[in-house]
């Protein structure tokens, strides 16, 4: 795994949140949980 940078995962309907090192499972990680929740949920790269 290449690190691609520093991707923060929010969601906006409960307390769960993470920090992931690549696009891609950055957005898996919060396509899962809001499929697994139908929560809101953010992605944003962290600067």
């Amino acid at each position: 795994m290449s690190i691609e940078g520093v991707f923060h995962v929010v969601c906006h309907d409960c307390p769960t949140e993470s920090l992931r090192y690549t696009e891609s499972d950055a957005e898996n990680t919060a396509a899962a949980h809001t499929d697994s929740t139908d929560h809101h949920v953010s992605v944003g790269r962290l600067e």
